[in-house]
């Protein structure tokens, strides 16, 4: 498993409705056919406090190869399948901003690529609310 985490900015609302954390990480190589590749998306230490997810948008671009993985964007305890690379989804909105992400890829299969698929980049925003005071 590879493991990443980046350090990044935050970008904030004013003061009552909320805003959006942008998160930018390098995707590794990916040779292994049914290895689960995870990139940590390092928001919790980011998120104001008292802050709910509402969406969650993202982009990720790879280099070309034999096969494409499936992606997910994953909480510790669920995971939303990424159809396509670009996208948005409401499907963990609810929750606590502060709650830790990743991006997953698996190739489907088994065994080694020949030429493996070449890491690129992703983009997830992380929209939030704060909760009413």
């Amino acid at each position: 498993m590879i493991t990443a985490a980046l350090a990044w900015p935050s970008v904030w609302a004013e003061a009552g409705a909320g805003g959006a954390i942008p998160v930018q990480v390098n995707l590794p190589d990916m040779a292994q056919k049914g290895w689960e590749y995870r990139v940590a998306l390092a928001n919790a230490e980011n998120a104001p406090a008292d802050s709910w997810l509402t969406e969650l948008s993202w982009r990720y671009e790879l280099g070309p190869g034999e096969v494409l993985p499936e992606a997910s964007l994953c909480t510790p305890s669920e995971c939303v399948a990424l159809n396509m690379a670009r996208g948005s989804t409401g499907a963990l909105a609810g929750l606590p901003a502060s709650t830790p992400l990743s991006l997953h890829f698996v190739l489907p299969g088994k065994g080694m690529l020949k030429h493996p698929v070449q890491g690129g980049t992703a983009q997830v925003f992380v929209n939030y609310r704060l909760q009413d005071q």
